[in-house]
């Protein structure tokens, strides 16, 4: 058994024993049973008990919600005389009845404790094998080619499936009216690129693509004044040309499922995508009358809020797509935008046609683009409220601004009418893509979009664990999931469990403060801030009052971002301070997605 791991059935012992099963002398003698049953699964079958037998458990749970009835995973064995198993059946009994079948009024806090206690570790960041990685770029060149094979079915240009596209041309014509693609700022992005520049070297120009220049001339995108243009003519007239450049393919570490797959974009690819990725994104999001509020990139709520009703209501479905960007075409993307060809032109101007994989094969790419393209996620969301929007109008009979009401999209999770999901899945599939039926509800009492998991107007999300515990002091990260999960837990019920880990990690950290949910460091949030001081004094936690406002203060852990000395100067060093926003200072250059713990004085 990995001691790496057995921490975590330390935490599934937690998860458990919540507070309404510790104040019921039956059912923690069942959760001890319980706990004995995973620990004699987990000798066995390691931490894929937890990261995936459980979940296979809740994944039957989650189904029975659309059929109505609970078909149990040949992996556990059945109670005597039920149909669920013996494995958490004193919680299964409140739910169905010994026939599987759904309770008319099932128990929601038992509901939501199961999927807590089956989905808690589906997403921890553990290791995955090599035949893993060699699966996911499988299926990566696997959808490759069935965008290839579904673009050379006749069928697809067929009437009924032209009038799907005409009207979703339609509505890119109307949304997209007063749109210039050409009047964006470009950017730099925070990930790596295909042509290797890093840090400061991502704001100077190196290389101009033809392909990206004949739309967007380096001279007046890359070049912000006639100043710096004058000034770096010679430099500027020596760049090597080259006609286009290529992604690659990356895998990057996801979670126990295996890597996810992203494109590095070349430099001047990124560069323009950024610009203009950003600016459609703010168009549809705020400006559009037709997709505001109905397409969004940055607010969840209104996915979550409609699911959360919905599944009291039942009004309206949730639907997931499969592999959405790997299965979106260049071609359908040219359709829809055909009748907006500046926009159509400039957004295949900085799209790579080709990709290379990590084993240095080349593919001609039939996808529009990868994730990592930052043209992806607000061409894709368009393309799958229009074809939706555009499905309603042609089934209803009413006119494209009536049937835009009626269909709201986060990126992959799309909302729609419930009695008009058939029709909406119907539409999306026949354009290529592809309705991850598992995780798409449109009948029963479960909902479930944006990371909200509803049932019968209750919130029944898990907390899911990511991060692996820290193991030392210096992982920041770490520090700040898990002190974000032992207060989510707290909150559901599982105070033993929090503690647990708040006790843990003092042993790694040192003391955990307490603090308020809008506190600036890691800590453990109680709603008064008066009691948060009185806790940290009681702890010991070093305090004073001083500072700018004399008020208390404490000496505390907090995460500041890990950046390095920038020896960027001239008009690049200008060029970024205009387009970051950082002005002159600190001339330090602060790297993506890494932290550090820093000790300083701070108020609750």
């Amino acid at each position: 058994m990995p001691q790496s791991y057995t921490i975590y059935m330390e935490r599934l012992l937690g998860l458990l024993q919540p507070r309404f099963v510790m104040q019921d002398p039956s059912l923690l003698a069942s959760s001890e049973k319980d706990y004995a049953y995973c620990l004699r699964r987990f000798k066995g079958e390691g931490i894929r008990f937890l990261t995936v037998t459980l979940p296979e458990l809740r994944k039957a749970v989650d189904l029975s919600f659309k059929t109505g009835k609970f078909e149990c995973p040949k992996s556990f064995a059945v109670a005597k005389g039920k149909a669920f198993p013996s494995f958490l059946s004193s919680h299964f009994c409140e739910i169905y009845d010994d026939d599987g079948l759904l309770s008319p009024i099932p128990d929601i806090e038992r509901i939501a404790h199961v999927r807590q206690v089956l989905e808690a570790f589906y997403k921890l960041q553990v290791p995955y094998s090599p035949a893993t990685e060699a699966e996911t770029l499988e299926n990566f060149v696997m959808n490759e080619n069935r965008v290839r094979m579904f673009l050379n079915d006749e069928a697809m240009w067929e009437k009924p499936h032209n009038a799907l596209i005409n009207g979703a041309s339609l509505l890119c014509r109307r949304v997209f009216r007063g749109f210039d693609p050409r009047d964006i700022i470009p950017r730099n992005g925070p990930g790596k690129l295909a042509t290797g520049e890093m840090g400061d070297d991502k704001w100077q120009t190196t290389t101009i693509v033809n392909q990206i220049h004949r739309k967007f001339p380096y001279w007046k995108f890359n070049y912000h004044s006639p100043g710096m243009l004058v000034d770096l003519k010679d430099e500027y007239a020596r760049l090597p040309r080259v006609e286009s450049q290529r992604s690659q393919v990356k895998l990057v570490p996801k979670d126990s499922r295996g890597p996810r797959i992203i494109t590095m974009e070349p430099h001047g690819y990124m560069w323009i995508q950024q610009g203009l990725g950003s600016k459609m994104a703010r168009h549809l999001e705020r400006r559009s009358a037709l997709t505001r509020g109905h397409i969004n990139f940055t607010d969840q709520t209104v996915n979550q809020s409609i699911a959360l009703n919905s599944s009291l209501s039942g009004e309206w479905a949730t639907l997931d797509l499969k592999d959405a960007s790997d299965l979106l075409s260049d071609q359908l993307v040219k359709l829809i935008f055909r009748l907006k060809p500046e926009i159509c032109e400039s957004l295949f101007a900085v799209r790579t046609a080709e990709t290379v994989l990590p084993d240095g094969q080349v593919i001609r790419l039939k996808k529009f683009a990868g994730m990592g393209s930052a043209i992806c996620f607000p061409v894709e969301s368009f393309c799958f409220w229009a074809i939706c929007v555009s499905a309603l109008t042609l089934e209803l009979g009413i006119n494209l601004y009536e049937a835009s009401r009626f269909v709201y999209v986060y990126g992959d999770d799309i909302i729609c009418p419930t009695e008009l999901a058939e029709t909406v899945i119907v539409a999306l599939e026949s354009v290529g893509l592809k309705v991850n039926t598992s995780k798409s509800y449109y009948s029963g009492t479960f909902r479930e979009s944006c990371g909200v998991d509803a049932y019968l107007g209750k919130d029944v999300t898990p907390i899911r664990f990511k991060k692996l515990f820290p193991a030392d002091r210096s992982d920041g990260e770490a520090f700040a999931a898990w002190c974000a999960y032992g207060n989510a837990l707290y909150r559901k019920g599982y105070h033993s469990l929090a503690n647990t880990i708040f006790k843990d990690l003092g042993k790694v950290f040192g003391k955990v403060p307490y603090g308020r949910s809008t506190s600036s460091y890691p800590c453990r949030i109680v709603d008064d801030p008066a009691e948060a001081e009185a806790l940290n004094k009681a702890n010991k936690i070093r305090w004073r009052v001083g500072g700018r406002y004399q008020r208390m203060e404490f000496k505390v852990k907090r995460l500041a971002p890990l950046g390095k000395p920038t020896t960027l100067d001239g008009w690049a060093r200008l060029t970024r301070n205009l387009v970051a926003g950082t002005g002159d200072e600190p001339s330090i250059v602060v790297l993506p997605h890494m932290v550090k713990i820093v000790r300083g004085w701070t108020a609750v």
